[in-house]
Order: structure tokens, then sequence, then C-alpha cells
């Protein structure tokens, strides 16, 4: 599937408003060398996976593997990872797209993306001078490589945003004689052929070539256009489906319903029919690309194959032929012809294709270039060639044995290749919920807190998620987080109170110092002013505390980090409270400020769940082992860290749809 400009169009002005509404780049990753995945981050909306690739962009529920190794990763890393994207645009409905990165620099960056022919993603600064480029072009109406400005390629026809009746009159007077409609119309609008065909049959418009139209008939095919048009770059009007091949598989899609398509699957929105059918396109190249090598070794021992079943076939042919032979003269002995010089046996030979060569003194009969010494008595001469078709049979049965092995060796290969490709898989992203965006666990009696990370998810816990039932935690350590204990007014006898102080403590700025110990304190929503007193200001993620402060003195700094399980139906891994985890982790590490920075304690925390939890549950252990290093680097305090213990948890599972 090629996407068309204005499907394009569609994508962009879908895809534009709300990755610029506060998200910046937090993760890229190649998938192949044509495509290129973005995590975008929000601190207060969820993550965004956004496609980027020379077959489009979209955004994708879909988790997946690096199939193909590019230096472009490197560079857009160094330029725009961390960078705000403060727009996403395309150049009339032509087949480019433009982003927009701010990086921390405060530079500007632009990725130029260009999807039609071999297609090609090009790095640009402020000026549009090139960076990087994956396909450098020269050809007459442009350059395009590394130092030199980019420029956009020559427009072909007209924009279908743009165009008007009478050009489309006038295009039309224009053309040859035998220049049919849809030719035509094609050269007007640069429409894919299905649209094409979908306006000239609402249409119903009969003439053939487009010189014959008349000017009512050009006013029709222009409003079906303009209809069509807006239908495809309008939301409110699709009706989107996906279009299925013999086995099932997506290959098309369309954001409207088509007259001519069958066998269609009806989707939510065009964004999911479009991740289905790029997403396997991708992963068909990429399957490809690692099966190339061993795809071709197919090919050679296939066409060894057929070349030995040739060879079989041929002496099986001429066994077969020297035996009918013998049995003809042996015909002739029995009745009384002994001398391979009688008239009868030359007629028998010429009429078996057979001739009799003279070579170095000796004469042989050559039957379909198989030579047999000539013997003047028939009975001998009969044996010599029933002797030379036995041998022929056997050479008949090592070519069995050598087919047989090269069907092994292709079976074996095809066997591999297709092991291969099963790896080559995406998996769909887990639907998270609202509170995982934050640091969150719930308490051992059942209530869920949620703190944030930075300044900015630290004001959105505030600002979008206090409520007045709840309990709001801090700690009296320069760099603390905000905690909100939900729904927990009037309990606050319980033990959210002990471990939401720890989990205050500990994530804050107290664990990187290496303490061992820290002050929190808790306070009633009202307590907390969100906005600075007049003549001050509050640094983002910062608020006024007014009233009395419950304090916690000396808490321990120490957290746990485990693998839970959600309502049944997925799991997680989180870190909190010693106390909280343990209750409902499968398996739990207990951690301390230490000496392993969070990469390496990382690796070794997944290391050992994996190690633990494969002595009573495999499965979960396969499962685990798919868990992305980032999602436990994720959940860890900043700074060093050491582990106490890992062993097995009480996995109390009681986290209930009631607070989510």
């Amino acid at each position: 599937m090629e996407l068309s400009g204005i499907e394009l169009y569609y994508l962009v002005n879908k895809i534009s408003p709300k990755v610029s509404s506060g998200y910046y780049v937090s993760n890229i990753s190649s998938i192949t060398k044509n495509s290129i995945l973005l995590k975008l981050h929000h601190p207060a909306e969820p993550n965004i996976m956004l496609m980027v690739s020379t077959r489009g962009i979209w955004f994708t529920n879909k988790k997946y593997r690096q199939i193909e190794e590019t230096q472009f990763v490197k560079v857009l890393s160094r330029e725009i990872e961390r960078a705000k994207i403060s727009s996403v645009s395309q150049p009339g409905s032509e087949r480019i797209f433009f982003l927009y990165f701010v990086n921390r620099a405060n530079k500007v960056r632009k990725l130029i993306v260009e999807i039609f022919g071999k297609g090609n993603i090009i790095l640009c600064d402020e000026s549009m001078e090139i960076l990087w480029i994956l396909n450098p072009i020269e050809v007459r109406h442009r350059t395009l490589r590394t130092g030199s400005e980019y420029v956009l390629p020559p427009k072909r026809g007209e924009d279908v945003l743009q165009i008007s009746l009478e050009s489309m009159k006038q295009n039309a007077s224009l053309q040859p004689n035998n220049t049919e409609v849809i030719r035509w119309l094609g050269n007007c609008t640069s429409l894919p052929r299905k649209y094409l065909e979908e306006i000239l049959l609402q249409s119903e418009i009969n003439t053939k070539y487009a010189n014959l139209l008349s000017d009512n008939d050009i006013e029709i095919i222009y409003e079906k256009t303009t209809e069509i048009t807006n239908k495809i770059i309008n939301e409110k009007n699709h009706e989107p489906s996906i279009i299925l091949d013999k086995v099932g598989l997506a290959v098309d899609t369309s954001p409207i319903p088509m007259s001519k398509e069958a066998n269609v699957k009806k989707v939510e929105t065009y964004m999911d029919g479009i991740d289905q059918v790029l997403s396997n396109e991708i992963l068909t190249i990429g399957r490809n690309l690692k099966t190339e090598k061993a795809n071709r070794k197919i090919l050679e021992l296939e066409h060894d194959l057929e070349e030995q079943n040739k060879a079989k076939m041929q002496v099986i042919s001429k066994s077969k032929s020297l035996r009918n032979l013998a049995h003809e003269l042996m015909k002739l002995s029995y009745i009384g012809i002994q001398d391979m010089n009688d008239n009868k046996v030359n007629s028998l030979l010429q009429s078996n294709d057979s001739k009799i060569v003279h070579e170095n003194g000796l004469t042989y009969l050559d039957l379909f270039n198989e030579r047999v010494k000539l013997e003047s008595s028939i009975p001998r001469f009969s044996s010599l060639l029933f002797s030379r078709a036995k041998e022929l049979e056997r050479g008949a049965i090592n070519i069995d044995k050598a087919s047989e092995e090269l069907k092994s060796r292709t079976e074996r290969i095809q066997n591999q290749t297709q092991k291969i490709r099963e790896k080559i898989q995406f998996n769909m992203l887990e639907s998270k919920h609202w509170y995982e965006r934050y640091r969150w666990f719930v308490t051992t009696d059942g209530h869920l807190v949620i703190g944030g990370r930075d300044a900015s998810s630290n004001s959105a816990v505030i600002r979008k998620h206090m409520a007045e039932n709840d309990i709001v935690f801090h700690a009296e350590i320069h760099g603390s987080p905000f905690f909100l204990v939900k729904n927990a007014r009037n309990q606050e006898n319980g033990n959210f109170v002990d471990e939401t102080a720890q989990a205050t403590v500990s994530f804050s700025r107290a664990w990187k110092d290496g303490l061992s110990s820290g002050d929190a304190y808790w306070v009633f929503p009202n307590q907390v002013k969100k906005g600075a007193p007049t003549g001050q200001y509050l640094p983002k993620g910062s608020f006024v505390i007014e009233g009395k402060r419950n304090f916690c003195k000396g808490v321990e700094l120490k957290l746990s980090i485990g693998l839970i399980q959600i309502e049944n139906k997925r799991y997680t891994i989180v870190c909190g409270p010693s106390n909280a985890i343990r209750r409902r982790s499968l398996v739990f590490a207990s951690l301390l400020p230490g000496d392993f920075d969070p990469m390496n304690l990382a690796k070794k925390v997944k290391s050992e769940f994996v190690r633990v939890i494969s002595e009573f549950e495999s499965d979960l252990a396969d499962y685990l082992k798919k868990i992305d290093l980032d999602e436990f680097i994720r959940m860890l305090p900043s700074g060093q860290s050491k582990i106490e213990r890992i062993e097995r948890g009480q996995s109390m599972n009681d986290i209930k749809e009631w607070f989510i």
C-alpha cells in the first residue's frame, strides 16, 4: 500500500495538534533503515508511539524489535532526543511531510520524509541545510546531499486540494484524442487509482476519452472529486475499513467505503487501519531482510533438486530404452538370427534411434548418447545392454539418495527461516491505566498512591489529580516529590502513612545523596496552595503548604521493586515501600542506597527475577524476559542503589477496578 497525498494530509493534520501539545522525544529506535519509531512523552498525558517511515507517518499501538541497524538513529539521538515537537506539516498535498523539533540547545531541527519512489529521510537545521540524508540524490532538477540545501521536488500535476472546475475543463480540452478519462483525471488530481475509479463510478460517466467529455460531464466529475476528497480529509465522514487478502492479512485500508472492494473488515479509525496495513508491510520487509541469505540458498537447493530430477528421468529413460532394445534383440535371437550384421538387426537399431559408431578401432552402439561396445553375437550384446541398463538404474537410486539429502537440507533451512520469520513479530502495546504514568503503588491497606517523577509530573499530580478526600505527602528534603494517597481522609491511622512517608523520602534527593533516613510530613488538600504569594515566584512543580504539618520522623530510605499482576490481566513492574510491594509481588528485590547505577541495577534485578520465577512458572519467566529493561530503569529511584535481597512475594492480587 502506498499512501496518497490526501491520505497523508489527513494523517498530518490528525497527528500535528496531538504531538505538539507538550510532547517531547524520550526514545528513538530504528526498525528498518527506512522506518524509525519515536517514543513521545508528556508529563500529564499517556505516551505516544509515532512511526516515521518512508511508508508514511502514523500512531502505532505495536511494539517492535529492531530489524535492521542504521547510523541515522545515532544522529537523531544527538540532535532531537529530549527535543519538543513544535509541529508536523505537509507542503500542499505532496507526498512529503516535515516534523519540526526544538532540541535541548534550543535549536530547530527539521525531519523531512519523502514517501514517493525509493523514499527518503532527511534531517535539516533551521536554514534547511542537510545534516544527514538516507538516500543522497543528484538529478537534473535537484541535488540532495549532506551540506547542501534541501529543496522540494518539482510539482507533479495540480494540488487536488486547490483544483478548480475551470482548470479541469481546460486540462480536458488539451488532452490528445486517445487519452482515457481515468488517465486524464489522474493527471489532474494525482489521486491513486482506487479513488479515481470510485469518482468515475459515482459520476456515472460512460465517455471513454477525455476530449469527448461535455462541460456537464466535467462538472459532475469535479463535484464527485471534491466530495470524495473532503470525505477523506475529514474524519467526521470516515467509515474506515481494511481490505484483506485470501489468508486474512490486511493489505490495504480506506477511510471511506469503496464500491468495488470485497473482503473488507471495519476498523475503529482510519489510523488503526493504517497501523495494521503498514506495520504488516514493515514486518514483511524485515522478515525478507533477515531471511534473504537463507532464501537464496533455498532457491539454489531447489534448482539443484530440479536438475537431479531431470537427470534421474534421463537415466530412467535411457535404462528403459536399453532394456527394450535388448528384449527386441533377444526376440530376433529366438527366431534364429544370431549375427548383429543381419538386415533385421539393422532395421531394429534404426527404429530405436541408435547408430553404430567407430572410434579408436572399436565399434559401439550409440543409443541416446549412451555407448555400449558392439558384439557380433546378439545374445552376448543383449547381455551387455541389460548390464548397462542395471548400472543406470543403480545410478538412479544414487540420484534418489542425493535428492533426499537435498530435500532434507532444504527443509532444514526452510524450518530455520520459518523460526526467524516467527521471531520477527510486533506485540500490541498494553493499554495502561492513567496512574501508571506517575510513580505509583498500592498500600497494604488498599489505597492507591501516586507521586511525581519530575517537576512537570509533580505539578500534574497536584493540579490534575488532587481531590478533597486525598492526603498529600512531601519530604523535608530539597527535590522531594509530592505523593497523593487517594481517598484516605479520616483514615490517618492506616498503614498507608508509614508506607507513603517511606516512598516520599526514598524517591527524593536523599537517595541520590546516599542518606539512610529522612523526614516526611502529610497535609490535607486544602492546605496546598497552587499559586505563589503576592510578589513571590514558585518554580514549576512547587506549591505552598499552609497550616499544620503532620511529621513522620527518621523514616528509613528503603524501597522494593517487584513484579505485580493487575486485574488478572497483565503483569507490570512497580517500585515502592517494601511492605506494600512485598504484599502484592510474585517476586521482589529490596533496595538501599548503594553503588550500582540504574542501568546495571536494572540488568541485575531483571536477571534475578527471571531466575526466581523460572523455578515455579516458566511461561511467566519467558514473558518477563520480553519486558524492556527501560521499564525497570523507569521505576528505580534516581541515583545509585544496591540490592539487599531478592525473594518471592506474597502475591496478593487485590488491585481492583474501584480505584482506577
